[in-house]
């Protein structure tokens, strides 16, 4: 797939989305932290939201293989974290690095979820640094 312009829907909402589910077990209460960490309750959740991605505007959407590749991404960008405590650095700059050129190519619908999960993903890093030393 290929857009004509920069979308802006599959870079912000994505990472936007990860941020958000980040933020919300440090702002609502009662939302339970599976496995004692703070991010494995979102990225569940993330993995859940990433169904609304057939609903994503064309050239993306209804498109099942966009939310496989979005699931892939985010797994290939959340479970190294585990063992690997730096693993957010490569994979945010990684994200911001294919966000610069992946909307002028022609890639199939795998590849550009793989761009969203990662971008997804980005976002509960960030979110989950924001949530730990602001709120």
């Amino acid at each position: 797939m290929k857009w004509d312009e920069p979308p802006l829907w599959p870079v912000v909402g994505p990472s936007l989305a990860g941020f958000t589910a980040a933020c919300l077990p440090h702002i609502v209460d009662g939302i339970p932290r599976l496995f004692d960490w703070d991010l494995t309750t979102p990225f569940v959740g993330l993995m859940f939201v990433s169904i609304l991605l057939y609903f994503a505007p064309e050239p993306a959407g209804k498109n099942t293989e966009l939310i496989l590749g979005a699931n892939v991404g985010m797994l290939l960008a959340f479970l190294p974290q585990l063992f690997f405590f730096v693993w957010f650095v490569p994979v945010i700059l990684f994200w911001i690095f294919q966000s610069m050129y992946v909307w002028k190519n022609n890639f199939p619908a795998f590849r550009v979820g793989t761009w969203i999960g990662l971008g997804a993903v980005s976002g509960l890093f960030v979110g989950g640094l924001f949530a730990h030393f602001i709120l």
